[in-house]
Parts: C-alpha cells; sequence; structure tokens
C-alpha cells in the first residue's frame, strides 16, 4: 500500500512539473505586440536590466489575452522559474518556497480588458509567501507593483478585507452614478485603485508599498 501510494506521489508530481514545461513553452511563443509598456526607471531599484526585458516583453505579450498569465522570475537577472496559464480571472501555482531558494522571486500575472486593473483581494496572498518579494500586476494600460517583503498574516486579512470593502462601496457609489454600465465600471476601477493606494502606502509600513505606473507611448 505504501508503495502504491508513493507511485501515486510521483506521477501526480511529474504531471505538475510536465504541465509546468508546456505552459513556458507556449509563453515563449506568444506574440510580442508593439504596444505602450513601462520604462525601466518604471521598476523598484532592485530590479535588474534583465528583470525590465522579462516584464517588459510580458506586457506587450499578454495585453490582448482574454485570460491571465502568471510567470515566476528572478528580479534582478530576469531569469523566467515557473510560469502557468489560468483563466478570465484567475490563475495560480501550487507554491514550493524551496524550489525558490537562491533567487530573488518577484511574480507578474496580467488582467484582462474586462478584469479591474489594480490588485484584487486574491493579490494579498503575497503575504504569506517569504520567497516572494514582489507581485506586479499587468493591466491593460498600467503596471501594479505590489511590494510585500517577509510574512504578514494579520495585514493578509487586513488587505484583503479592504480590498472587498473597497471595491464593493466603488461599484455601488459608480452604479448609482451613472447609468451606463462601461463608464460605470471605468470610474469604479479608478476610485478603487487610488483607494486602495492611499489605504496601503498611507501605512507607511517598511517593505510594504503599492505603486501604480501608467505606460508609456509605443516608441
Amino acid at each position: 500500500m505504501k508503495i502504491k501510494n508513493i507511485i501515486v506521489c510521483i506521477l501526480v508530481l511529474l504531471t505538475n512539473l510536465v504541465n509546468v514545461d508546456v505552459d513556458l513553452k507556449h509563453y515563449e511563443k506568444l506574440k510580442i505586440n508593439n504596444v505602450a509598456s513601462i520604462k525601466p526607471s518604471d521598476l523598484p531599484s532592485e530590479f535588474g536590466e534583465g528583470a525590465f526585458k522579462t516584464v517588459d516583453e510580458f506586457i506587450k505579450k499578454t495585453c490582448f489575452l482574454d485570460f491571465e498569465w502568471v510567470i515566476y522570475f528572478d528580479y534582478i537577472t530576469g531569469e523566467i522559474l515557473k510560469g502557468v496559464s489560468g483563466m478570465k480571472d484567475n490563475v495560480s501555482l501550487d507554491f514550493d518556497g524551496d524550489k525558490f531558494e537562491g533567487y530573488h522571486i518577484a511574480s507578474i500575472h496580467n488582467h484582462p480588458a474586462d478584469v479591474y486593473s489594480p490588485p484584487s483581494d486574491k493579490n494579498f496572498g503575497i503575504l504569506m509567501r517569504g520567497f516572494e518579494d514582489f507581485e506586479l500586476i499587468a493591466s491593460v494600460n498600467e503596471l501594479w507593483i505590489l511590494k510585500a517583503k517577509g510574512v504578514h498574516p494579520v495585514l493578509n486579512m487586513d488587505f484583503k478585507f479592504a480590498a472587498k470593502m473597497f471595491l464593493n462601496s466603488c461599484q455601488e457609489y459608480c452604479d448609482r452614478l451613472y447609468s451606463d454600465n462601461t463608464k460605470s465600471e471605468d470610474m469604479c476601477d479608478l476610485i478603487y485603485g487610488v483607494t486602495l493606494l492611499n489605504y496601503i502606502n498611507d501605512k507607511n509600513i517598511n517593505d510594504i508599498q503599492l505603486i501604480k505606473k501608467v505606460y508609456n507611448d509605443v516608441n
């Protein structure tokens, strides 16, 4: 019985590894679109030149997709370590921090056009992952950078609750203000983002910061 369980575990592990490899190969083949992106100075000072290339290419590869991608990379060298494709408004990995030992870890995932641009409550899971220092969210027009070094269980619950509350309040307010659905969603996106930025950054907590960078014009 023990041998059978061991074999099953090995097969599951091998399947997960194969799926990740397949996703990364698929990601490498995605077209790089000629669209607006960031400039090197938009990224935190800890990021190296290789990381800028990785982030810039991710923005240009995922800008027109209607589902999410996530890649994990070294934010100094830019080396991509893991990648997985997801669904319209969700993507996740099975985390094993030991696999990232010795690297400087950041992740980036895209928010499709019909998903709100700022971080959602789900994105604050980084506060429970000690191996990941930055989480980047590439939306259609802007890049959100969540710096969260270390593990912070209380803040994780705090930010998740606040994000849900802010978004619900913004939606109710904008729905009352605008009869046009698109205008309501655009205004909600803006107000929600500003509220989230102020809430997190006003706490002035060392190593926890949220930054928004609007894309530059296409060269």
